[in-house]
């Protein structure tokens, strides 16, 4: 009688894909209903519902000279709102992923398995944020706020790459605080985290006048289309375009670098090996927006 070996490999992957999305979907349960997050995306909700309607500059606006303040920040409620607010939440619910019950008893897996469910619970603020720009945009698509300040300095393609930053940007503030849980673990690192994202925010607003500013705006996390003030608007240089690839290089650095906590042998080799490619490109989609791009100016400026 001849005996056939059958391999387990396949079958083994599929459980183990299984496992990783059983987990991803419970964590995504914890997030939506953490007091943090829920009150972020219920502000967010309201927020984005609202924009089209909320002093929407349209052609029977009455209009300063030289506009409203900018629609276009509307990508700040989704950076703010869930991308803060996604990265305290998470950063608390990575901390207490090892107490995550029966569902990590029913479904054991390796640290940085269990580390990249966490990661693929970080979706849910990226899809609301997503759903709120395409609604916002495609408002701004059928009925232009002509009177909005800075409207007219952008084509299709870049006001579309501006929504898409303010998605980014709450997907990786969310991946943000499961780096944090796992490679920082004081209380406070979550809320040390917020504070360093928004001073950083805060000085890339100043006038790029020369190219290390105009690198630095680039390199922030999150940046506004203008710097305003009441007698003159500057308009940031760099290229909306490439920050898109420098945010989701970004957002993949962050997966990479929280998943290598607790790997060891090939696996972190592995890692080592995507974390050096990725960072070349993000690298090199930073330097290229920032070259290529347009420098600041002013849009007007009565003073």
């Amino acid at each position: 009688m001849t005996t056939v070996a059958v391999s387990p490999g396949p079958v083994q992957a599929t459980d183990e894909r299984r496992a990783l999305w059983t987990v991803a979907r419970y964590e995504a349960l914890r997030l939506v209903r953490h007091p943090v997050f829920l009150v972020a995306a219920l502000l967010f909700t309201y927020g984005t519902l609202s924009t089209p309607f909320n002093e929407y500059a349209n052609a029977a606006h009455d209009a300063p000279p030289h506009g409203e303040f900018s629609n276009l920040d509307y990508p700040v409620q989704a950076a703010f709102l869930l991308g803060l607010g996604g990265l305290i939440a998470m950063n608390r619910i990575t901390s207490s992923s090892g107490r995550s019950g029966e569902v990590l008893d029913a479904a054991p897996m390796s640290e940085p398995r269990r580390t990249l469910a966490l990661c693929l619970a970080c979706l849910v603020p990226a899809g609301l944020a997503l759903l709120g720009a395409g609604y916002v945009f495609v408002f701004w698509m059928t009925d232009p706020p002509v009177h909005t300040e800075n409207w007219g300095e952008f084509s299709t393609a870049e006001l579309a790459a501006i929504m898409a930053c303010g998605a980014l940007a709450a997907l990786g503030g969310s991946l943000l605080g499961v780096l944090t849980a796992r490679w920082w673990r004081w209380p406070t690192a979550a809320a040390v985290t917020v504070v360093l994202l928004i001073i950083w925010t805060i000085a890339g607003l100043f006038g790029d006048t020369n190219s290390l500013l105009r690198l630095n705006h680039m390199a922030t996390p999150f940046t506004l289309v203008s710097s305003n003030g009441d007698e003159w608007s500057w308009h940031l240089g760099g290229s909306w375009l490439w920050r898109v690839p420098y945010l989701a290089g970004l957002c993949a650095l962050a997966v990479i670098a929280a998943c290598a906590h607790g790997s060891r042998g090939e696996l972190r080799r592995r890692q080592v090996r995507w974390a050096i490619a990725l960072g070349v490109l993000t690298l090199a989609a930073l330097l290229i927006g920032t070259l290529t791009g347009p420098e600041g100016y002013y849009s007007w400026d009565d003073r």
